[in-house]
């Protein structure tokens, strides 16, 4: 039996908690970006020029997905405000807001969901990009978790075709596009559990357990047709950056750099064959007797270096 919540007490409820996510995911965004981004530029500050610097410090696929997760999250809740003042004002006269909000074919409400499910695309596939990189770019342990993305693009462009096509007044739980909503519960839950990395704090990050667990309350709602079901749905982008910004936050801050990895992976796998190669700087250090010099001895900049690896 489904719970009895007005849904006028939803939507307002609803548009207040996605202000605070998004204020949540808006903060943590900056200090993920900004964190990572000084980092990389400090790891590699010794070994590449300005121009490369730059380019690894800021074009990774964790910097790019955070990049489009922040303007699609930021749009997310301009339309949801957008929808509020339109609901209560516009529409009617602002007399029949419920009635606004009942239909799931409007621009607005399509937008909204389209924005959602890229949401979701984007932070599962940086959450199987990320268990790639946890297991040792293994690719046999990202074979069912992408198929379950592609599971997840399949449906999501099917629930938002049928939403576009959905008549007012339709009845959401019976409709074509209940049906594809509860396909993609089903294909966002199997990440739960997924992470081997050690610590309570750091297995619940890594694992999206928010995202998990936001995903199980919005399937229940949905399942017993309660109105809390608009609100797990309307804030659900919200939890999805924010998942995705507790991950970026906490590999910001980490020892480990997957770009640095990958080069490091790259030149073993070169070397692999051979003997490893070991470079040694020569400086000359020229000392001056003349008393009115005041420097005692000037060190030169290295002048050559001897490759002791041998032939390759």
């Amino acid at each position: 039996m489904a719970a009895v919540i007005p849904m006028l007490s939803v939507i307002l409820a609803t548009v207040c908690i996605e202000s605070l996510l998004y204020g949540i995911f808006f903060v943590l965004s900056i200090i993920s970006l900004y964190i990572l981004a000084r980092r990389r530029e400090d790891m590699v500050n010794a070994a590449l020029n300005v121009r490369g610097k730059r380019r690894v410090a800021y074009m990774t696929p964790m910097s790019v997905a955070a990049v489009f997760i922040f303007v699609i999250n930021t749009a997310h809740w301009i339309v949801a405000v957008y929808r509020l003042f339109a609901g209560f004002m516009l529409y009617e006269g602002g007399t029949q807001p419920t009635v606004y909000y009942a239909i799931p074919s409007k621009p607005t409400e399509v937008t909204q969901n389209t924005l959602l499910m890229i949401s979701l695309i984007i932070g599962d596939a940086m959450i199987i990009y990320r268990l790639w990189l946890v297991w040792a770019y293994n690719i046999a342990v990202t074979i069912f978790p992408l198929s379950t993305l592609i599971g997840l693009v399949v449906c999501a462009i099917g629930s938002i075709y049928a939403s576009a096509l959905s008549k007012p007044n339709e009845d959401i739980f019976a409709s074509a596009t209940g049906r594809w909503i509860s396909a993609n519960c089903v294909f966002t839950l199997w990440r739960f559990g997924g992470s081997s990395l050690m610590g309570v704090v750091g297995i619940l990050i890594e694992s999206a357990a928010l995202y998990t667990v936001w995903t199980i309350l919005f399937f229940v709602a949905y399942r017993i047709r309660s109105n809390l079901q608009y609100f797990a749905s309307e804030t659900y982008c919200a939890v999805a950056g924010i998942t995705f910004m507790l991950i970026h936050v906490r590999r910001a801050n980490s020892s480990y750099d997957e770009s640095l990895d990958l080069s490091a992976t790259r030149d073993s796998r070169q070397n692999a064959y051979g003997p490893p190669r070991v470079a040694v700087n020569i400086s000359r250090v020229v000392h001056r007797d003349n008393e009115y010099d005041s420097d005692h001895s000037i060190k030169f900049a290295p002048s050559s270096v001897v490759d002791l690896s041998g032939p390759s």
